[in-house]
């Protein structure tokens, strides 16, 4: 049975560098064993369909397959299209329709997709010794930010690290996450 999923790629094309190409990109993830490979936006989304596996073992074939042809590690977070919906969904700061409540922007709402589901507590420790205006929600292996100035002018970012959190992170804003799910229903 073929499934569709989504890989998040962390740290490409960022200041110059580790720098990637999407359309060669495309041709990795394709000449890994998938199909229906596109990618969105210079930041290392792909929606891609294949084989019905575990997404820690998907990860694990595109990060070889990434590391073989451009010649630095990288890092993916992989869901598949069940679970990247039941994550949309599951947003605290979205109605049932995706939209953002009370009044937020799209622009200011991000998702940081997580390795791993995380230990809770030390992810609210993070949270608490921050203390900016950010709204955050932790709910499971996703981490929900409201960024009410603007994820430029705010510190919280720099808390968002594999040392910090226990696993890493990797986010998109919410224009992004909608834009990955109308990929994926296609």
């Amino acid at each position: 049975m073929m499934v569709k999923y989504v890989a998040l790629m962390r740290g490409i094309n960022v200041g110059g560098h580790r720098k990637i190409k999407m359309a060669d990109l495309k041709v990795v993830v394709r000449d890994a064993g998938f199909e229906a490979v596109q990618t969105y936006v210079q930041s290392g989304n792909v929606v891609f369909g294949g084989a019905e596996k575990p997404v820690k073992e998907v990860a694990a074939t595109l990060e070889a397959a990434c590391k073989k042809v451009f010649g630095f590690p990288i890092e993916i977070i992989v869901r598949d299209k069940d679970t990247f919906r039941a994550e949309a969904e599951a947003c605290p700061y979205a109605s049932d329709t995706l939209e953002p409540t009370d009044g937020r922007e799209p622009r200011f709402l991000h998702v940081a997709f997580l390795s791993a589901t995380p230990d809770a507590t030390r992810v609210l420790a993070v949270i608490d010794s921050y203390g900016g205006p950010e709204d955050t929600t932790l709910k499971g292996d996703a981490l929900y930010i409201y960024y009410r100035e603007g994820s430029g002018r705010s510190d919280f970012s720099k808390l968002l690290t594999e040392k910090k959190l226990g696993v890493s992170p990797t986010s998109r804003n919410w224009n992004t996450v909608l834009k990955l799910l109308d990929m994926l229903d296609a």
